[in-house]
């Protein structure tokens, strides 16, 4: 089903709302992931909008140490 919520972990980011520096919930569809801060409500819909909103703070790539 597109737009259904995927069951699974949960992803946080605390404080880390640009506009009010609320938690912010990764929040994982079937077809989309979306950033919405639980306190205020923005809501950032791509990679590349949530990485000039957050200021760079979501790394690009994970890489072992």
């Amino acid at each position: 089903m597109a737009g259904t919520k995927v069951e699974g972990n949960k992803v946080l980011y605390l404080k880390a709302c640009p506009k009010c520096h609320g938690d912010i919930e990764l929040v994982v569809f079937s077809d989309s992931k979306t950033l919405q801060c639980l306190q205020c409500a923005f809501t950032v819909d791509s990679k590349e909008s949530a990485r000039r909103a957050m200021g760079e703070k979501i790394p690009a790539t994970t890489e072992a140490a």
